[in-house]
């Protein structure tokens, strides 16, 4: 597609951080990290410590593919 493969590996980096943030609720609009305009969905409270490592390392997975 003619995508240079360092701005596809730099736009993969930039989702598995977006999706870390989702998966711990710590998702904001980046300019006031205080505001949180984002929906929030019930979900159960706890410790989401190794599902984010493990949708990490898919993301690393994309990022070593594509190196």
């Amino acid at each position: 597609l003619g995508v240079p493969l360092q701005s596809a590996a730099r736009a993969v980096a930039i989702m598995k951080a977006s999706s870390t943030a989702h998966i711990n609720e710590t998702n904001t609009t980046g300019t006031n990290p205080v505001e949180t305009r984002f929906r929030k969905m019930e979900t159960v409270q706890g410790d989401c410590s190794a599902l984010v490592a493990e949708a990490a390392t898919y993301f690393d997975r994309v990022i070593s593919g594509l190196s």
